[in-house]
């Protein structure tokens, strides 16, 4: 007797927030179409900011990480088959398969798969224990449990990730703590120099050694020590080193479904919709229009993940609308916090208004007099001001962006 392949009419390739907003909002408009949600964690939707933040100080805790809990999800008619990934993608036939051999056919499907951290590259198999990168709740686990006092930590990464990272074991006891960075400073990518300066300041105050414009070239295990060469300036000795260089898109099943690439992603429209009429995707994985600028963007950051997922399950209900959104990215740092919308990048800075001691600051970004991006430093609750200036695409001159730091 051949064997029945469970039929779903939605079909969430993930169990990030995407995925869980994807969901959510489905459920808003339909409310008796059958649901799976499939994750490659055992975990369900859980919060991943507070893994390199407020876990490490205090501010949250493992209980506050789930999205919902497993009865919210009954009540929302979702069904979570978790643990298990994904390993095939049929377009044509419109089916999966996991690894566990087990198989879903689709009429509509999300792709929501996020990406995982990026390793060293030939990393041998003697060092898998002292190399750690930070991406999934397992990964902090295992970090918190190598960690003791007396240890000699370093962190290489000058991104968002790393510099959250460095903060957070500086303000564990007993570590020393050690940061390389590739560029001038942390988040020299988006920072200005007058922040820059700032904010590696206040590493070098809690004790931190910064190694700026260093580039990780290789690793070796040294009389029991860890050792870390880099391009042209020398070498570091630890015991333990985070790698914290960002993600790689898992584009696997995307490639699979022969679904059009861009960005590092999955190119899709305004709706989330793919280059396949029945495959949406959201998330680290979606190349958009930007919603202002309407140029291919392709975002890694919790907001965005959030905002497209609930953008590609409306669209899959049939209630979809163009994506307006621009989204959000933040960070917080000791005392020093930001948030950011729009194209933030060092290069494109038009004009910075800093408080000596950089208690608060905003940067503009664009080009020209096209503001395409505003940082707001130690100011809050202000993004949604920012947001309207965009949208409006007003020039840098205008008094909407001229305003003190006071008026701000």
């Amino acid at each position: 007797m051949r064997e029945e392949i469970p039929d779903w009419r939605y079909l969430l390739i993930g169990a990030g927030p995407a995925a869980a907003a994807a969901a959510v909002a489905i459920r808003a408009c339909d409310r008796e179409g059958s649901l799976l949600m499939l994750g490659a964690e055992a975990e369900g939707p859980y919060q991943r900011p507070p893994l390199s933040k407020g876990l490490w100080l205090g501010k949250d805790h493992l209980d506050d990480l789930p999205l919902k809990s497993p009865a919210e999800w009954e009540a929302l008619a979702v069904q979570r088959h978790l643990g298990d990934p994904v390993r095939q993608l049929d377009a044509s036939a419109r089916k999966v398969t996991t690894a566990a051999g087990k198989t879903y056919t689709y009429h509509r499907l999300l792709l929501a798969t996020g990406g995982r951290a990026r390793r060293p590259r030939d990393l041998p198999p003697e060092l898998a224990t002292r190399v750690f990168t930070l991406r999934s709740l397992d990964d902090y686990e295992g970090l918190r449990a190598a960690l003791h006092p007396g240890l000699e930590v370093l962190v290489v990464g000058g991104g968002f990730l790393g510099a959250e990272m460095a903060a957070a074991l500086s303000q564990q006891k007993g570590l020393s703590v050690h940061y390389a960075v590739a560029g001038a400073a942390p988040l020299a990518h988006i920072l200005p120099p007058v922040l820059q300066k700032e904010i590696g300041a206040r590493y070098e105050k809690a004790g931190v050694v910064l190694h700026p414009q260093h580039r990780l070239a290789d690793l070796s295990l040294e009389q029991d020590r860890l050792t870390a060469r880099f391009d042209g300036v020398g070498a570091l000795a630890c015991d333990l080193l985070i790698y914290a260089t960002g993600m790689e898109a898992n584009v696997e099943l995307a490639q699979q479904a022969g679904l059009t690439l861009r960005l590092g992603g999955v190119r899709v429209d305004a709706q989330m919709r793919s280059s396949d009429p029945h495959i949406w995707v959201a998330g680290d994985l979606a190349s958009y229009p930007d919603p202002v600028w309407q140029v291919p963007i392709r975002l890694e950051h919790w907001d965005n993940a959030e905002a497209t997922g609930r953008a590609a399950g409306l669209a899959m209900a049939g209630a979809g609308e163009p994506f307006t959104h621009q989204s959000l990215f933040f960070s917080d740092l000791y005392e020093f916090g930001f948030e950011a919308v729009g194209r933030c990048e060092v290069q494109r800075v038009l004009r910075v208004a800093a408080e000596r001691g950089g208690k608060a600051a905003v940067v503009y970004y664009g080009e020209g007099s096209e503001v395409q991006g505003v940082l707001l430093w130690n100011l809050w609750d202000k993004v949604d001001t920012v947001r309207a200036g965009i949208a409006d695409r007003r020039p840098l001159d205008d008094p909407f962006w001229r305003r003190s730091l006071e008026a701000w």
